[in-house]
């Protein structure tokens, strides 16, 4: 009888080790506080990439990045759109309500830095600036 139970007793101990193991090793991935920002900011590109004053509007709180928008549209277009698909938050500074938020691309060595205001469900853009895309801010 105890050798008709080995297979069993093995497979227990195969598991317990792998157990073991996962505990050991804890592998896990970490989401990015940031990443909350991204689908504003796609949806203020994206209106950015159709030079879409109105949608502009509504999803900022300073006349100045609706106009750097609209720049940004003229001389960055099909930039723009592949940002609006693309951008991913993977830094930023919060103080207050004010959350400046660094977004990349894997197709653009370039970096877009926009300020939100108020809670990330509800942030609207303050203000855009990129050394490389669209107006380039002093």
């Amino acid at each position: 009888m105890p050798i008709e139970k080995a297979p069993y007793y093995l497979l227990f101990a195969a598991v317990l080790l792998f157990a073991a193991t996962l505990l050991l090793i804890q592998p896990y991935s970490v989401t990015s506080p940031w990443h909350v920002y991204d689908g504003p900011a796609r949806v203020f590109l994206e209106a950015a990439a159709r030079a879409d004053s109105l949608g502009l509007a509504r999803q900022t709180s300073a006349p100045e990045a609706i106009r750097w928008g609209l720049a940004a549209a003229q001389l960055e277009r099909d930039s723009l759109a592949i940002w609006s698909r693309q951008a991913k938050a993977w830094a930023g500074n919060r103080q207050g309500d004010t959350t400046d938020v660094f977004l990349s691309t894997q197709v653009s060595p370039c970096n877009l830095v926009l300020r939100f205001v108020g809670p990330a469900q509800h942030a609207k853009v303050q203000q855009a600036s990129s050394t490389c895309l669209g107006p380039h801010q002093p």
